[in-house]
């Protein structure tokens, strides 16, 4: 994308811990989109992502304490992800000679309708951060599923504590307001104000835990979260989450999102039970598809995500369904048998095919 100079700048930052071809569609997309830098802070060793960005203009491989967390808080690894999280996304705003970082994940993409350099320009200094509001990526059944990127986008539904049950029935206890995900957003952040960056908005300073600057929502784009790239994809977040024990408070879910881990936890070892479970949050029947459309809350936008990485990166990325989840297989080797040996866990029936 030709770059006007005279135009706000702006990066992502991401922490990841995902195969190398999620990495490279990341990096590859947001770069097509006018990013300048994306900063990729890899959770644990990752050679084949690093062997697929080495050498590409405006990506920049971290590694998560590379630096001995040494910016003044503790020295130590923070021992949850969200924690690392806002350590690495705090460290680029604080070092980064752009105008704007957006904190977002791997599975997380920014859409457009202008550039955003576009929106940032007409952002009076007012402004601390604009909030990307979010599209989270659903099933219609029928509909093929080349790329891991297939699929529609559903929106937040306002009225669906009121009208969810009588739409989705049982499936109604897995929705947070129409999704299976969060509707928090993710923040675009004026950098070189001292600010924080937490995982779905920025903070006045490190200590701080409140949403406290002021934002707008933005007008110009989207964040389209695919809240599981696969169904095996899907259900091992599921089951880490389930598994995953953390001192101190919880990680503050929802409740529709407790119920999905609770849910795959409970039925590990049931892979049909499973695939039922990832139906019940992510798929759709054409009818409610239709219907939700209708009523503005279902949406289809371009996405040109597998033309981007097949241009920075040719044959060595596949994005297919089959392919992803024999690396995801590989990636997630020690996850696996983690879960095999708690639960009798299987993926093998659960892989694309």
């Amino acid at each position: 994308m030709t770059q006007d100079p005279q135009m706000p700048t702006w990066g992502v930052v991401s922490t990841i811990d995902e195969p190398s071809p999620l990495v490279a569609a990341f990096v590859a997309h947001h770069l097509a989109v006018g990013a300048r830098e994306v900063h990729v802070f890899l959770d644990r060793p990752n050679p084949e992502a690093e062997a697929l960005l080495d050498g590409v203009e405006g990506a920049f491989v971290h590694h998560c304490g590379e630096d001995g967390w040494a910016r003044g808080w503790r020295n130590k690894r923070p021992a949850r992800h969200e924690g690392r999280q806002k350590y690495n996304a705090t460290r680029i705003l604080d070092e980064t000679k752009l105008d704007w970082i957006v904190h977002c994940d791997a599975d997380e993409y920014v859409n457009l309708q202008r550039p955003l350099e576009w929106e940032l320009q007409k952002t009076g200094p007012g402004k601390a951060w604009i909030r990307l509001e979010v599209d989270e990526r659903c099933f219609v059944d029928g509909e093929p599923r080349a790329s891991i990127f297939d699929g529609a986008f559903r929106r937040k539904w306002d009225g669906f504590e009121k009208e969810g049950l009588l739409f989705y029935g049982f499936r109604k206890r897995f929705l947070n307001r129409g999704v299976g995900g969060h509707i928090a957003g993710k923040p675009v952040v004026r950098a070189g104000q001292g600010y924080a960056i937490g995982v779905h908005f920025p903070l006045s300073n490190w200590d701080s835990k409140v949403n406290d600057l002021p934002y707008r929502p933005s007008y110009n784009g989207r964040l389209l979260h695919f809240d599981g790239m696969t169904p095996l994809h899907y259900l091992l977040k599921m089951l880490r989450r389930a598994t995953t024990k953390v001192k101190g408070d919880p990680v503050p879910f929802v409740a529709p999102r407790t119920a999905q881990f609770s849910e795959a936890a409970k039925f590990a070892d049931d892979p049909e039970i499973l695939r039922g479970l990832w139906r019940d949050v992510q798929a759709l029947r054409p009818y409610e598809a239709e219907e939700l459309a209708e009523h503005g809350l279902l949406t289809r936008p371009e996405i040109a995500i597998t033309s981007e990485v097949s241009a920075l990166f040719g044959e060595r990325v596949d994005l297919s369904p089959a392919a992803f989840d024999r690396a995801l297989i590989a990636h997630e080797a020690d996850l696996l048998a983690r879960l095999h040996e708690t639960f009798g866990f299987d993926p093998e029936p659960l892989m694309s095919q």
